[in-house]
């Protein structure tokens, strides 16, 4: 049996402008929010049980989560680092356990890492999804880059002796110190961490480019270059059937979420978060983002230089169920170089 744990407190403080109306797991690809895609990713391998820690506008993501079965929410307990969340869930983690921190998408489906841990002997060990490009000699680092890995249980409980740190890197050199038996696994596809509004909008065009070959949630098929009530149309697009387009040129890589409203409108590469509405706007690579108080139009000229944003005086509409893990900016405290390896006892050899 294997669990999942999703890494979903984090502030994203990279992406203040949204993420403070919007959380980052929460953020929107074609047909789902970066949550629900790794929700349908775990789906894909037939992980029945997945623990999600939050902290960062929790209430949000407890909302987008509700009723969902086989989903615990776990809240992250002091400190607010990384490997904090990490040492939050160990005493609900009781089997092989694969790891995601939610401001990641990845292409292709995870069956292949998650073949590779199984595979390996039980007891201190981990398997890390590494890109071949990255950190060639610090294998520490390089193990640490995409935000995907599986641990044992053992390893997992070892983390609290390191909870303080604000940094995977932390963990995987504490684990390549030890002797304890880590393997990494090549990157099948790519991936995108999401940590700047350009990182959201390259990811859905890629996914939108090349929809047939990339991972999405199964049910986010019907959106796809879905064209109704609009005046014109550049494909690709996605365009939500609960969502309401008028009058509006659209596309190309132009994505409306549910219960969206667009009215007149000439969009091109622009996101339209659920909820979110605008009016008689011309916006070229945005997003359009529910508020409080109405929606609110962010582009990545704007977010480059710092200009005016522009606020849409639709009325706020309720985010649709849906919902990622940026470590949380902490004061990094040094650990004693021999905690973790006591914890693990350094009785298997490290592995390539």
């Amino acid at each position: 049996m294997v669990q999942a744990l999703i890494l979903a407190g984090g502030e994203g403080r990279r992406m203040s402008d949204i993420t403070a109306h919007v959380p980052k797991p929460l953020l929107y690809l074609p047909g789902g929010t970066l949550l629900e895609y790794q929700l349908a990713q775990l789906a894909q391998l037939g992980i029945s049980h997945t623990f999600v820690v939050i902290h960062h506008e929790a209430e949000q993501i407890e909302r987008a989560l509700h009723g969902l079965e086989g989903v615990t929410l776990v809240r992250q307990r002091p400190p607010l680092t990384l490997l904090g969340a990490l040492a939050s869930a160990e005493a609900h983690v009781t089997e092989l356990c694969l790891v995601l921190h939610s401001d990641n998408y990845f292409s292709n489906g995870l069956g292949y890492l998650l073949r590779e841990a199984q595979n390996t002997p039980s007891g201190f060990n981990a398997t890390f999804l590494v890109e071949s490009r990255t950190h060639p000699q610090n294998k520490a680092r390089r193990l640490a880059s995409t935000g995907c890995y599986v641990l044992s249980p053992e390893v997992l409980s070892a983390t609290s002796t390191l909870k303080h740190a604000d940094g995977l890197w932390h963990l995987t050199a504490r684990l390549l110190e030890s002797g304890a038996m880590v393997r990494e696994v090549r990157l099948q596809g790519w991936r995108s961490n999401i940590n700047h509004l350009t990182d959201l909008l390259n990811a859905s065009r890629r996914i939108l480019e090349d929809w047939s070959e990339r991972f999405h949630p199964s049910r986010a098929a019907a959106g796809y270059n879905r064209t109704e009530g609009c005046r014109n149309a550049e494909l690709p697009l996605w365009i939500s059937s609960d969502s309401q387009v008028t009058d509006s040129d659209l596309g190309p890589n132009v994505v409306v979420g549910p219960k969206a409203r667009v009215n007149g409108c000439e969009l091109r590469e622009v996101i339209v978060f659920p909820g979110a509405g605008i009016v008689g706007q011309r916006v070229e690579g945005g997003v359009v983002v529910p508020t409080k108080t109405g929606s609110l139009v962010l582009t990545s000229q704007e977010q480059m230089h710092g200009r005016q944003k522009s606020h849409s005086q639709e009325e706020p509409a309720e985010l649709p169920p849906t919902a990622d893990q940026e470590p949380h900016p902490s004061q990094e405290k040094r650990c004693k170089g021999d905690d973790l390896h006591q914890a693990i006892g350094g009785s298997f050899q490290a592995s390539d």
